[in-house]
C-alpha cells in the first residue's frame, strides 16, 4: 500500500464521465457502548453492480445479513480500516459467506494483515469497471495501521481516526501514537481546505453532510487535543506527577469508572508525545 495522500483534487478519480455517481450505504452494527457510541459503522460501496465493503464489524448474524443484502451479486473486496475488533471480527466470515452466496472471489485487505486471517496488504486504490473508487490513505494515530478511504465525490470514510457526534478516539500507546494522531488530522485538514473533502464518515457516530461542517469537525478535533496537551502541561507544572493525580487535573473528581483506563491510555499518550515533541 503507499502511504501518500493522493495528488490533485478529483481529478484523480478518473472514472467514465457518464458513469453515477458511487452510492455509499451506511449499515450500522448493533453494538452500542461507551467505546463504541451508537455501534459500529460499516459502509458499502456500490458502483454499478460491484460493490465494496468497509469494516465489516462484529461476527453477529444480523448485521452481516444486512451487509450481504446491500453488496448484491458482484462484491469486489473488504477493507477494514484498523486492527481492533469492533471492526474487524466479521471480516473473515463475510468475506465466506459472499464468495459462497455469489461465486465471486472477493479479496480481504488490511493493513496489519496479522489482524485479520487470510488478509492481504489494501491497494492503494479501489478500482471498478468503471474507474476509481477511491483512494485508500494511511492515517495512524488511533492505531498504528489506521487507514481512511477517500471515495469518489469526496467522501471521506475516516475510521476510527476522526469520530462523529464530538468524540474523541482513545489512543492507548504504544501502538497508539497522539503525534501521528495530529499529523493525520492535519492531513484530512488539509485535504478539506483543498476542497476535496465533501462529507466526512466516520467508524462511529454520525457523518459530517458538508464540506463546511467537515472542516469545522476537524478544527474542533484538533483544537480539542491541543487543549488537553496544554492541560496536562499544566497540571504537571503544578506538581501532578502521578496518574491519579493527572486524572483529577484533567477529568476531575466524576470520571466514570467504565472509561478510567481509557482516560489513562489519553492522558499517557498525550505524556508520550509531549516528551516526543519538547
Amino acid at each position: 500500500m503507499e502511504d501518500d495522500v493522493p495528488a490533485g483534487g478529483q481529478d484523480d478519480f478518473q472514472r467514465d464521465p457518464d458513469a453515477p455517481p458511487v452510492a455509499l450505504e451506511l449499515i450500522r452494527a448493533d453494538n452500542p457502548g461507551p467505546m463504541t457510541l451508537q455501534g459500529t459503522n460499516t459502509y458499502v460501496l456500490r458502483d454499478g453492480e460491484e460493490s465494496w465493503v468497509v469494516d465489516p464489524g462484529p461476527l453477529d448474524a444480523q448485521h452481516l445479513a444486512a451487509i450481504i443484502r446491500a453488496c448484491g451479486s458482484r462484491p469486489v473486496g473488504v477493507l477494514v480500516t484498523h486492527r481492533h475488533a469492533d471492526h474487524t471480527d466479521g471480516a473473515g466470515t463475510l468475506r465466506r459467506q459472499l464468495q459462497n452466496r455469489t461465486g465471486c472471489e472477493v479479496a480481504l485487505w488490511a493493513a496489519d494483515t496479522r489482524a485479520v486471517a487470510g488478509a492481504r496488504k489494501p491497494p492503494a486504490s479501489l478500482i471498478s469497471e468503471a474507474g476509481v473508487v477511491g483512494h485508500v490513505i494511511h492515517l495512524p494515530g488511533h492505531t498504528a495501521d489506521s487507514l481512511g478511504l477517500l471515495v469518489d465525490g469526496g467522501r471521506m470514510l475516516t475510521g476510527d481516526t476522526l469520530l462523529g457526534d464530538g468524540s474523541s478516539t482513545v489512543i492507548s500507546p504504544p501502538d497508539g501514537s497522539l503525534t501521528e494522531h495530529m499529523q493525520s488530522l492535519a492531513i484530512l485538514r488539509a485535504l478539506a481546505i483543498d476542497g476535496r473533502i465533501s462529507s466526512l464518515h466516520p467508524g462511529h457516530g454520525s457523518p459530517a453532510t458538508d464540506p463546511l461542517e467537515a472542516i469545522d469537525a476537524i478544527e474542533a478535533m484538533i483544537a480539542h487535543r491541543e487543549e488537553r496537551i496544554a492541560q496536562v502541561k499544566e497540571a504537571r507544572a503544578a506538581g501532578a506527577l502521578s496518574m491519579d493525580r493527572l486524572l483529577r487535573a484533567v477529568y476531575g473528581e466524576g470520571l466514570d469508572p467504565a472509561l478510567r483506563g481509557a482516560a489513562e491510555d489519553s492522558l499517557r499518550a498525550v505524556l508520550d508525545h509531549i516528551a516526543r515533541t519538547r
